[in-house]
């Protein structure tokens, strides 16, 4: 006999008990509109972006090319970090963050204080990736770095 009255239904799944994974989530105010804000971020990566944050270390170009992030090592290796899933110029760039372990979402909104631009970096995701507490923390730092060395690049204090 079975234990089932309906043999062919799987047993159900154990529901789990593991804590969702929190998202990244890193601002800065920058002395700029929200227009030349996203220029700065999207046009000028290759002169901010902190280069122990990249694969090929010193030396590599990174950039928004075809609807991708991409890095450019000095030997003209390259190595794509995300693709662009969204943009508006001044106002939002969404990107499908895939360092080689599986995709995230990062969102950057650019909102206007003032004269001034906030930016707001939020990384999510991290539940459906292989060592996801893992990534999370990595991009926690990195996301800290980028948007530190952005931000004395538009001229912050």
């Amino acid at each position: 006999m079975t234990p089932s009255l309906f043999s062919h239904a799987p047993e159900p799944e154990p529901a789990s008990s593991r804590e969702p994974i929190a998202d990244v989530e890193e601002t800065c105010t920058v002395p700029r509109e929200t227009e030349e804000a996203f220029r700065g971020f999207h046009e000028y990566p290759h002169l901010w972006w902190p280069s122990e944050f990249t694969e090929f270390g010193e030396g590599t170009h990174v950039e928004f090319e075809g609807g991708a992030l991409v890095e450019t090592s000095e030997e003209e290796e390259s190595a794509t970090r995300a693709a662009v899933q969204e943009i508006r110029p001044g106002a939002l760039l969404e990107l499908e963050w895939n360092p080689g372990t599986g995709s995230t979402s990062v969102s950057v909104t650019f909102t206007a204080e003032g004269t001034d631009t906030t930016v707001r970096i939020v990384h999510t995701g991290f539940d459906a990736v292989a060592d996801g507490a893992g990534q999370r923390d990595e991009s926690e730092t990195l996301w800290r770095n980028v948007l530190q060395r952005y931000a004395r690049f538009m001229g912050a204090r």
